[in-house]
């Protein structure tokens, strides 16, 4: 269902509160407290807790819930602000394009619903199917931003293609405790239509019996993706060390960064074959010659010398598991960097999302026949995000004619605070907006209160910030239609006397 993507959406509350939410600080969340929540559920314990730390209260003695409803419609809504934050980095004409009119807009929409008064006296039961419905809209938001940057990317000097390649990593982290957050309510909720996968739950894993799992899929996928038999994708062998220690992490989690990497690695052993028997460059077409006769003969040669197999081993470090995964072909460049999702060909996928853009609707991406939820997490930095999210880290050498090695690191200590962009970060994000608007004033008053307040944003500079932003992405002609139709009394209510300011000066 599309509905106006100009009209309402930021008349629904006070412009104040919603200005609120761009000075306000994330609740950091930790593995430990996910599990905690997964044995509360299963003991059908629905007390609802809060988590925000309060030295006046002393509640020492409970386990904090960060999956009931009152959590979410106030955490949520934050970290939704902060992704406008990150967005405001962007030039006017950036900020100005559709797809990124279309996020902010969606993540606008989301805040007010969650904010909206009458959601407090919903049902469980709509609550959970209204999570649902973010969750999903949410990952569909990540892949439009990564399309929308990935196209600037093209035309932008090497300057400015780093600069869009943290902003990426810095969305994707956020978007990430976003999704952590959904995903967790509809596990522990009893009115989820979704069967229960017990494998995006933490808990104590074996990383061996996961790593075995994301490998074979990994060749069944590329096989398929080829039309050829299994037999004939590179083969992985799994080492062990013994007495390997426990870990208390999310099995999905750890499945889909091993599975991404080993998609990578076969990726790239193949296309380095073939590069290897038809002296070629590789390029897109070169595909269609990795399974002919003659190939898959000197392939089978190949591929029994013992240096030529990619070898997986898993080890303990002094704080961390450890996976170190050797291939005897460098990766491809382009896999390392930002881009758009793609399948194993290096196809674009979710790309029905892009005709799905209105210059003036909002669509729920509800009906969508890609599992975006799916696609968005694909990819190397993806896969980097996934890692260092909880503390760990995963990283690659990979040198021409020497090959390649990927080592992720995951710390085994699930009290460690998820990783977030720093309030440096954050604040500094808004300036740009302020300086491309002319706010020199703001940028001063907002500069002095950063000093003097140990990084923390003033409500003021605030409202000055998200004003600017809500300018930036407004569209003229809209602007001028709405403020035509609304009576005089919605106006009065509605628009505020800085809004209207830089409504006329927009306008004059």
């Amino acid at each position: 269902m599309a509905t106006p993507l100009q009209s309402q959406i930021i008349n629904v509350l006070p412009r104040r509160l919603l200005a609120s939410l761009w000075a306000s600080q994330e609740t950091r969340l930790s593995l430990s407290q996910f599990s905690n929540i997964s044995s509360t559920f299963n003991n059908n314990n629905n007390n609802r807790l809060n988590i925000k730390n309060n030295n006046n209260n002393n509640h020492g003695n409970k386990k904090p819930s960060v999956t009931t409803q009152s959590f979410l419609c106030e955490e949520l809504p934050i970290r939704y602000s902060h992704i406008l934050r990150l967005l405001s980095t962007l030039t006017p004409d950036q900020l100005q394009t559709p797809m990124i009119r279309h996020v902010a807009h969606r993540y606008l929409h989301d805040m007010c619903t969650l904010l909206h008064p009458s959601l407090q006296t919903t049902s469980d039961h709509a609550f959970t199917d209204l999570i649902r419905k973010l969750r999903t809209r949410q990952a569909a938001s990540l892949i439009r931003i990564r399309y929308a940057l990935y196209q600037q990317q093209q035309q932008q000097q090497q300057h400015n293609h780093n600069n869009h390649t943290i902003l990426l990593d810095h969305i994707n982290t956020v978007g990430l405790g976003i999704q952590f957050l959904t995903d967790q309510h509809l596990l522990g909720s009893s009115f989820s239509k979704e069967q229960t996968n017990e494998q995006e739950r933490v808990q104590t894993i074996q990383p061996v019996a996961i790593a075995m799992q994301a490998v074979q899929d990994a060749r069944q996928l590329m096989a398929s993706c080829l039309g050829q038999k299994e037999h004939h994708i590179p083969t992985i062998s799994i080492q062990e060390q013994p007495n390997l220690s426990s870990l208390e992490f999310i099995p999905q989690v750890l499945y889909r960064m091993l599975f991404e990497s080993t998609l990578l690695t076969l990726r790239a052993r193949l296309l380095d074959q073939q590069q290897g028997f038809n002296k070629t460059s590789t390029s897109s077409s070169s595909w269609r010659h990795v399974f002919n006769p003659t190939t898959l003969f000197n392939q089978q040669k190949l591929l029994s010398q013992q240096h030529n197999k990619i070898h997986m081993d898993i080890f303990n470090g002094p704080t961390s598991i450890g996976f170190r995964l050797t291939s005897p072909s460098p990766l491809l460049p382009n896999d390392l960097n930002p881009d758009i999702p793609r399948d194993p060909l290096g196809i674009p996928t979710c790309a029905s999302l892009l005709s799905r853009t209105e210059p003036n609707r909002l669509q729920d991406d509800l009906d969508l026949h890609e599992d975006v939820e799916w696609h968005v997490w694909s990819g190397w930095r993806a896969a980097k995000a996934l890692a260092s999210h909880w503390g760990g880290n995963l990283d690659v050498v990979s040198v021409q004619g020497l090959g390649s090695t990927l080592y992720l690191a995951l710390d085994r200590d699930p009290s460690l605070l998820e990783r977030y962009p720093s309030k440096r970060t954050l604040n500094w994000s808004a300036y740009h907006l302020l300086h491309h608007h002319r706010r020199m004033a703001a940028i001063a008053a907002a500069n002095n209160h950063h000093h003097q307040n140990n990084g923390q944003l003033s409500l003021q500079a605030a409202q000055d910030q998200f004003n600017a932003f809500l300018n930036a992405i407004s569209s003229e002609s809209n602007t001028m239609n709405d403020n035509m139709i609304l009576r005089r009394d919605d106006a009065y209510h509605n628009v505020s006397l800085s809004a209207a300011v830089a409504a006329a000066v927009a306008h004059g």
